[in-house]
């Protein structure tokens, strides 16, 4: 089983003796499932148009009946055992000489003006940040228009390429070989998708743990590797998702 290192960081509250901005949790999620689901942008649709991997709580489905995902859920791959949460982004694949693909094992604006959730254009109540620098780790500075601080989620994700090194099957001209599931081999359209499910208050909980950089902290229930990777989910959409195919599945090959 493959894990997956993400990060969580938090606005930091005043009395805590670390920089504003710096707060924040990083913990490890191993795969619940690998399919064609994307209960945000598809919901309800079985075989959405591109891969996704999955990691987090066991009620991910074509559809989520529930706003509450920590009411639903009764386990989850991630180290603390109260974050039932999902976490989705697109798989990577390797494309060989000859055409065909295999799967490779496996930042937003952070300033809010406060007041609109959403406006027509979905951009023009977030800004990026003035000053500082453009990372999750250190405090940076949120323009006067947009003055709240938004909680970051930053997804790590790290693929085993080492059974592709053989250079042989590499494309002739000697570009990279590597695709998104969603067609695209450039790497701008890799994406990442979140569904909030912590338990009660575990999460501020947590985030009040001051430098808390491991699925072990004082104030918040973690679960053994062994533990989290005995949480499953039925696959909906019946493919090989792991094996050499002549298409990418459900989405062609794009540039």
């Amino acid at each position: 089983m493959i894990w997956l290192t993400l990060l969580l960081a938090a606005v930091v509250n005043g009395q805590l003796n670390l920089p504003r901005g710096l707060n924040h949790l990083r913990f490890g999620c191993s795969q619940i499932t690998v399919e064609r689901l994307d209960p945000l942008v598809n919901p309800g649709l079985v075989g959405t148009p591109h891969m996704h991997q999955v990691v987090g709580g066991n009620a991910f489905n074509a559809s989520i009946p529930s706003t509450d995902v920590s009411s639903i859920a009764s386990c989850t791959t991630c180290g603390p055992a109260d974050d039932l949460s999902n976490y989705w982004t697109a798989n990577v694949y390797f494309k060989a000489r000859n055409g065909s693909y295999k799967r490779v094992p496996q930042v937003p604006n952070s300033c809010w003006d406060g007041k609109t959730l959403d406006t027509p254009n979905h951009q023009d109540h977030v800004a990026y940040p003035t000053k500082g620098p453009a990372d999750f780790l250190m405090p940076s500075t949120c323009p006067s228009t947009h003055p709240v601080k938004i909680p970051q989620l930053m997804l790590e994700v790290v693929w085993d390429t080492t059974q592709f090194n053989t250079k042989a099957e590499w494309p002739a001209d000697g570009s990279q070989p590597f695709v998104l599931s969603t067609g695209d081999n450039t790497g701008y359209g890799q994406h990442g998708d979140y569904v909030f499910g912590w338990k009660g208050d575990s999460l501020q909980r947590a985030m009040d743990d001051n430098g808390c950089f491991s699925a072990t902290c004082g104030k918040q229930k973690s679960q053994d590797v062994g533990v989290a990777n005995l949480c499953r989910i039925p696959k909906t959409v019946v493919e090989d998702a792991d094996g050499w195919m002549d298409v990418l599945p459900g989405n062609p090959m794009g540039g």
